[in-house]
């Protein structure tokens, strides 16, 4: 662990701020005077036994520190179960808010297929562009509220992986399609290395889909003029490794440590793309992780950002 990551981690106020909680109920800080009153305790009862022979002074000042620790100690246990209460009833209300919102969504989707399918004989053109925009804005949210749903299920421990057949080639050519059209528009080139002789593994296609998803996505969205992805397919005896190299914006390097936190979003990829929710990698590295393998980049800020990610063969794991 970094000496910068020890320092963040003992930085009380931005717990605090993080917790949404006043300095004084947050844990470090609750711990700290604990360990201060244990001290200043001990320092007592040692001048305390060098003056008194009492057994009964002793007893009477071990007592008060034991009743102060304990007192300390159960404010501590109140805070803590008090921020597990609040974190289960967010995590219950985005799941309920994210399943009722799942029921319009679908119905507007399916009046948009409906629309597309038999009724647009008689549409403009100016009016189909209108409906091919609510259909992107219909799959934006979508996407968000499978993503909230998955951020509930990830905190409530209730994230399953299906296991079926995984052919990486082929899902990552079905992702690269998929983002062809933007990455043209974008001027940026999306160049693919694979074996054809990369074995199959077993997971959960949809979700590692997202994962592939997820890692082109961000690659094409931060590069600024024209630029290049570069994704690359490895194996061994043992993993199937997964390699994204963009020369995007890259991550700056005091913000690497956050770059897998929930809602995280560096300060200069908000500043080149003001949508997004920092849900994407949060979520991937949890699918990566639940799935028996590992994600990790490394990136250079103004040069570029490597992302990788590896899954067993033999996953037994999902």
């Amino acid at each position: 662990m970094k000496f910068a990551d020890i320092m963040d981690g003992l930085n009380i106020k931005k717990e605090a701020e993080e917790l949404g909680v006043p300095i004084w109920q947050s844990p470090s800080f609750l711990f700290a005077m604990m360990g201060l009153f244990i001290i200043i305790a001990i320092t007592i009862v040692f001048y305390i036994s060098r003056f008194y022979d009492s057994p009964e002074i002793l007893v009477a000042s071990e007592s008060a520190i034991v009743a102060v620790v304990l007192s300390v100690g159960n404010i501590i246990i109140k805070s803590v179960e008090q921020m597990a209460r609040a974190n289960k009833m967010k995590s219950e209300f985005v799941t309920i808010a994210s399943h009722q919102l799942k029921t319009p969504l679908s119905e507007i989707n399916w009046e948009l297929e409906l629309l597309l399918s038999k009724n647009n004989a008689g549409l403009t053109e100016k009016q189909l562009e209108i409906i091919n925009t609510i259909g992107r804005s219909h799959q934006t949210m979508m996407r968000l509220v499978n993503d909230l749903l998955d951020v509930a299920r990830i905190d409530q421990g209730k994230f399953v992986l299906n296991k079926e057949k995984i052919n990486l080639v082929s899902l990552i050519d079905e992702v690269v399609q998929n983002h062809q059209i933007i990455a043209k528009a974008s001027n940026v080139e999306i160049n693919v290395e694979k074996s054809e002789m990369v074995p199959e593994i077993v997971g959960d296609k949809r979700r590692v889909g997202i994962v592939i998803d997820n890692l082109v996505s961000n690659a094409v969205k931060y590069i600024r003029n024209k630029g290049f992805v570069e994704i690359k397919i490895e194996s061994d005896e043992k993993n199937i490794s997964v390699y994204v190299k963009d020369n995007g914006i890259g991550i700056p390097e005091k913000e690497q440590s956050k770059i897998f936190q929930k809602f995280f979003r560096s300060n200069n990829a908000a500043k080149y793309q003001t949508g997004g929710t920092g849900l994407g990698l949060y979520i991937s590295k949890n699918i990566i992780e639940q799935s028996g393998g590992e994600l990790s980049f490394k990136s250079i800020e103004g040069v570029g950002t490597d992302f990788w990610f590896s899954l067993p063969i033999n996953n037994n794991n999902t």
